[in-house]
């Protein structure tokens, strides 16, 4: 018979440890990253400081919108602006005709600089403008003083390349190629016994805009010579070339000897636009006996009626005291506004205008000659 139960047993249990253990509420759950900034808090201070400050920072620092200029425009037809081409050497310089004797005297030439700044976007400042002593223009002593007139960049405009080609007298024109109107104003010059020249794109040290039909030291040799080529197929009647800017271009021989390859194959002269005192255009003409002269003086860098007007007068100036000189001028209304007035003028004044080609053979005889 099973004694009673006392209770002494059941305690007995709960003393041992064979039983549950009493009851322990769980730790709560500490998380180590947070505990840590807790103790050493300045490393997050840090990060939350420069997610702020960097975005105000670049906010102050960047440029302000309402003093950005806005993008200049790019224009068609642009101008490298250089000195005149030097001319050497300095032999006499007195005429041989007493011819001038007769004429007006000349307005006294302003002593403002040549390269100023016209009201184009561009300016060639990077050419070295230096004269080089690699340019000689011999003193030539035709019957009378004689200039050579070319009118660059005829293409884009067709008013202004038909205002161009009216000029009265020998002038000639250098044609953009693959341009809008540079094959119909060509055949309109041809039709009206104006001489026609290529007027071939050169890259320039001011990396500005070339046009079609560019010429660059990046081309193979192949794909040089083809351009050109094409760009001499592109218009009619031409009998030269020149360079339009170039002032890059010019100053490397391999592609200059591979310009006057061509214009030997094509039977053409060259006119140096001598945009940069470092060309080396002429030079390489020389030596592949091809036709050349070199640009004297440029007319328009300035587009005002007084800076045209100095600009003219020096060119004539210097066809007076070395018997020729070239003068290259471009269809802007200001310089085509002047020189219809001016060039009936020359005839009086004891100047003759002859094309290009006449003034490369008329240097050229003189120095042989000399």
């Amino acid at each position: 018979m099973l004694e009673p139960n006392n209770g002494k047993a059941e305690r007995k249990v709960k003393q041992n440890d064979t039983g549950p253990l009493p009851f322990k509420k769980e730790p709560k759950y500490k998380d180590p990253f947070l505990e840590a900034i807790k103790k050493n808090p300045r490393p997050l201070s840090m990060v939350v400081i420069g997610m702020i400050g960097m975005p105000l920072i670049l906010l102050l620092s960047g440029p302000d919108r309402a003093q950005t200029p806005e993008q200049s425009p790019i224009i068609e037809n642009t101008i490298e602006r250089v000195t005149p081409a030097p001319l050497e050497p300095e032999i006499d310089t007195t005429p041989e005709s007493s011819d001038n004797n007769t004429t007006a005297p000349e307005p006294e030439l302003s002593n403002a600089s040549t390269d100023l700044i016209g009201p184009l976007p561009f300016h060639e400042d990077t050419a070295a403008l230096a004269p080089s002593p690699t340019v000689t223009t011999p003193v030539v002593k035709p019957q009378r003083p004689s200039i050579a007139l070319i009118i660059d960049d005829i293409g884009y405009n067709a008013a202004l390349g038909e205002q161009a080609i009216a000029l009265q007298g020998a002038v000639t024109f250098a044609v953009l190629p693959h341009t809008p109107h540079g094959k119909e104003l060509a055949e309109l010059a041809n039709s009206q016994g104006k001489e026609v020249m290529l007027h071939a794109p050169m890259s320039n040290l001011a990396n500005m805009p070339l046009g079609p039909g560019a010429l660059t030291a990046e081309l193979s040799k192949d794909v040089f010579i083809a351009t050109l080529n094409e760009d001499i197929d592109a218009i009619p009647h031409l009998q030269g070339v020149n360079n339009h800017m170039g002032s890059a271009l010019t100053e490397m021989a391999m592609p200059m000897q591979w310009v006057m390859e061509v214009l030997k194959a094509r039977d053409l002269y060259f006119v140096d636009s001598y945009t940069t005192a470092k060309s080396v255009a002429g030079k390489m003409a020389m030596e592949q006996n091809i036709p050349t002269v070199t640009r004297n003086i440029f007319l328009d860098n300035v587009q005002t009626h007084e800076d045209i007007d100095r600009e003219f007068k020096k060119l004539l100036k210097m066809a007076r005291e070395k018997g020729v000189a070239v003068g290259i001028g471009h269809p802007y209304k200001e310089t085509l506004a002047y020189l219809e007035q001016a060039l009936p003028l020359l005839e009086e004044q004891g100047i003759e205008l002859i094309t290009a080609s006449q003034m490369i053979e008329l240097q050229h005889n003189a120095t042989a000659a000399w």
